[in-house]
């Protein structure tokens, strides 16, 4: 009991601290509109952003920022992965939360099945 205590304890120490920070990198990704001569100007962003693993593209406003690194309060989204796509960008993502709960599953499943051995 002691010993689910303290993954349960590791578990939420993990998802508090990576939903407090944000760690990504943004790109200018033009797109070639076929047999446009002129690019269409298009940003593509990859990391951990609000605690969610993310892919995500969007037009612009604005530069694209680069590395970004940023710490702040823990932001927890409720949905655990998604993936939307509208005119303006679109986005894929999954939850630092979700991805912890299932690696603890697996582990605790795992050792469940070394048991009945």
């Amino acid at each position: 009991m002691r010993r689910a205590a303290r993954l349960l304890m590791l578990y939420v120490i993990g998802v508090v601290l990576l939903s407090s920070v944000d760690v990504t990198y943004e790109w200018l990704s033009p797109l070639t509109g076929g047999e446009a001569a002129t690019p269409i100007e298009w940003y593509v962003i990859i990391g951990l952003r609000k605690g969610l693993m993310a892919f995500a593209n969007r037009e612009p406003p604005g530069p694209a920022d680069g590395f970004l690194l940023d710490v702040h309060e823990p932001a927890f989204f409720p949905l655990p992965f998604y993936a939307g796509a509208g005119p303006e960008g679109g986005i894929i993502f999954v939850t630092v939360w979700f991805m912890g709960f299932i690696m603890w599953v697996t582990h605790a499943l795992l050792r469940l099945a070394r048991r009945r051995r």
